[in-house]
């Protein structure tokens, strides 16, 4: 009541405008849930995530996109990309650029690491995404050819995300 008192004062005295005192007033009469940026920073997120532990790309040519990467970061050939071998990963110290070979050039997806995922934490974590973000559409999977679980969804810019352990490729 006193906070009402106070912005009545104001605009007794002339120092708050009509407009100015109503969306005060409204603002006092909102619940935080509704008032925006403070409800969506109180709430702990789903998962933290540590950085980006690769980006994947379609490219047209792969062997001219592993010599720019190359010149330009020193970046060297990995293991491939796929269980066919049909791109390969580019290795930095921390990280990497996954390239694949495609008919239009693209970022396919990119992926944040998190501190541990393996495969029954994986399907927990995809099946609280999908609780909290349906539709993000999460799903837990394996991936042979390195041997790491990831969790992979789609954010609502239509951009795959995948989320992978911080010590996995």
């Amino acid at each position: 009541m006193e906070s009402i008192d106070a912005l009545l004062d104001q605009y007794d005295r002339g120092r708050m405008t009509r407009r100015g005192l109503m969306q005060a007033l409204a603002m006092l009469a909102l619940p935080a849930k509704v008032l925006g940026a403070e409800a969506v920073t109180e709430s702990a997120p789903i998962v933290r995530g540590l950085g980006v532990n690769h980006v994947g790309l379609v490219v047209g040519d792969q062997e001219r996109s592993y010599a720019f990467y190359h010149r330009l970061f020193g970046v060297k050939k990995g293991w491939p990309a796929k269980n066919n071998g049909s791109g390969v990963h580019l290795d930095f110290p921390t990280g990497y650029i996954s390239v694949v070979p495609g008919p239009k050039s693209e970022i396919s997806h990119f992926s944040i690491s998190i501190d541990h995922i393996d495969q029954n934490s994986a399907k927990q974590l995809a099946d609280k995404i999908n609780e909290e973000l349906p539709d993000a559409k999460a799903k837990a999977a394996f991936q042979p050819n390195d041997g790491v679980s990831t969790v992979n969804l789609v954010d609502p810019d239509g951009f795959h995300v995948q989320i992978s352990p911080v010590k996995g490729r």
